[in-house]
Parts: structure tokens; C-alpha cells; sequence
């Protein structure tokens, strides 16, 4: 069974509502997405790294229609949790909305890796495709303006080649996300 968290059919995305949080990831309020990114509020998202068996990630080309980052590469998942929603409930919705990945998340840890279907949801996702570390390293140092600013923040401070992922160290953390420079 997939978690599906608190799923709602918002028509205009821009007033979707997310929870403002404090420094501590308390929830203080809600306001909508409009405002949420145009005053730079704490809120909260969760972020996916997927890996093939041979280790690159694979990343996804935003689609030309977002209003934030349209066209550049980003992590494998960038998901906002709805109001009231668990970080692992917003992983899961955002692997299934966006890739097509059904995954029952028990404890976030990396695993052996993706080998199944992705189905982009065109809507959200313009391309995918699997990209070494190094790779993508490499790119990044060459055309930063190809990656969205979180992607490129979340490469700079999260280790992903460190070999204790998947023993003990957990994949996430759950800070709220800060206002971003874009």
C-alpha cells in the first residue's frame, strides 16, 4: 500500500496552502503557496534521491510551466508536504505523482537501487534521466544555471557518495526549507 498523506485537488496551485514553520519546525500557521514564496516563509518540503544499481541519480528536467526553476535539472524529488502531512507520506505522494514510483517508505535509507518503470507526469517533469555524482558534479561546477538552487544547495551539504548511507545514516532531515535566491 502506498502512503498517500492528505492528498487534495487544489485548481490553482498558487493557492494551495502549506504550514509556516519556526527555526524549531514547529508549525506556526498556514498561508498559500503564493505567498509562502513571494515573502520567503519557512515551510516544509521533503527531498528524494533515487539511485540505479550502478549509483547515479536520477534526476528530473522541471517542466517549462513551473514558475520557479522552469526547464532546469533537479533532484530526483523536490515535494512540498500538505498541511498536517508527514514527511514520509509527502516522499512516497511525490515519488508517485511525479515518477510513477509506488514505494511503501518504512524508514528512509538508501537502498540497493531503482531498477523499475519511471512514468514522468509530464505536468510536473519535462525529462529524466540517470546521472553519475561525479557527473553531475562536474556539470554543475561548468553550468550551475542548469540547477535549481535547492538542488544545488542540497549536492553542496549532503554527502551521498558517504559509504555509511544505508547502514545508519538516514537520507533526510527535517529542517524547514528556507527562502532560496531565484
Amino acid at each position: 500500500a502506498l502512503l498517500t498523506g492528505l492528498s487534495c485537488v487544489v485548481a490553482d496551485k498558487e493557492e494551495e496552502l502549506f504550514d509556516i514553520v519556526d527555526d524549531q519546525n514547529n508549525v506556526i500557521g498556514q498561508e498559500r503557496r503564493s505567498v509562502v514564496h513571494a515573502q520567503g516563509l519557512k515551510h516544509r518540503a521533503v527531498y528524494c534521491f533515487v539511485f540505479n544499481s550502478r549509483g547515479e541519480l536520477l534526476l528530473q528536467q522541471r517542466s517549462p510551466r513551473k514558475k520557479i526553476g522552469p526547464l532546469q535539472w533537479d533532484l530526483s524529488i523536490a515535494e512540498h508536504l500538505e498541511p498536517g502531512e508527514e514527511y514520509r507520506q509527502a516522499a512516497a505522494r511525490g515519488l508517485q505523482e511525479e515518477l510513477g514510483i509506488s514505494l511503501v517508505l518504512m524508514m528512509l535509507r538508501r537502498l540497493d537501487g531503482w531498477e523499475g518503470r519511471v512514468e514522468a507526469d509530464s505536468a510536473e517533469v519535462h525529462a529524466w534521466r540517470y546521472v553519475s555524482l561525479d557527473d553531475i558534479r562536474l556539470d554543475m561546477q561548468r553550468s550551475p544555471d542548469n540547477y535549481t538552487a535547492w538542488f544545488r544547495d542540497e549536492l553542496h551539504v549532503t554527502n551521498l557518495s558517504d559509504p555509511k548511507i544505508g547502514d545508519d545514516r538516514i537520507l533526510w532531515n527535517s529542517k524547514p526549507i528556507r527562502k532560496l535566491n531565484v
